[in-house]
């Protein structure tokens, strides 16, 4: 069965109403996505698993305030993600486990996504999506979204002004979305 991207918000407004198989509906179609995004921030698949349980348990709390005017369902759990992310990488329960961390654990198999070459895919197409940005969108895009920084910060740490590292993130983040778009209409589309 096929589902309807553009259904998504209709998924979010069950979910309004208490319906948990609208938030599973969710999770079908956008837990790869999430995790692929998860796991390229915090680079450990355990963590990544972590985020994308929080990125949806916050979803969930948060449904009130998903706005479609302010973009796609999927965009608003990426946004989830990313924050939820890079909030872990600086707590300090993180930055423990890291410090007493002697040797790396062995990579442990994840069960998300459900379908590893959806995940290989989603993967490819990001890391794609990136090579195709300019050097100084790229590294923009990296450092805020990988690393966690504000533009200001980025500006900063490339000794660029402000205004340039603005300018290079919204003409990446529009190049991101054209590129990456179909990826995540076709995610939208399948069902498990």
């Amino acid at each position: 069965m096929s589902v309807d991207p553009a259904a998504d918000p209709d998924l979010v407004g069950r979910m309004r109403l208490g319906d948990e198989s609208a938030l599973e509906s969710l999770y079908a179609r956008y837990g790869g996505l999430v995790y692929t995004l998860a796991l390229r921030i915090v680079g450990d698949p355990e963590l990544a698993r972590e985020v994308v349980q929080d990125t949806f348990l916050r979803s969930w709390d948060g449904r009130e305030t998903y706005d479609a005017r302010r973009g796609r369902v999927p965009w608003w759990l990426m946004g989830i993600a990313r924050n939820r992310a890079i909030d872990l990488l600086r707590s300090r329960s993180h930055q423990a486990r890291m410090r007493e961390r002697t040797a790396p654990l062995p990579e442990v198999p994840t069960t998300l996504p459900r379908d590893p070459v959806d995940a290989v895919v989603s993967r490819r197409a990001v890391l794609d999506a990136l090579r195709e940005l300019s050097e100084g969108q790229r590294r923009a895009i990296e450092l805020a979204y990988y690393g966690g920084l504000t533009q200001t910060e980025i500006a900063n740490e490339l000794g660029e002004p402000l205004g340039t590292i603005k300018s290079r993130t919204r003409e990446a983040l529009e190049r991101l979305r054209k590129v990456l778009g179909p990826l995540i209409q076709s995610a939208g589309g399948r069902t498990s």
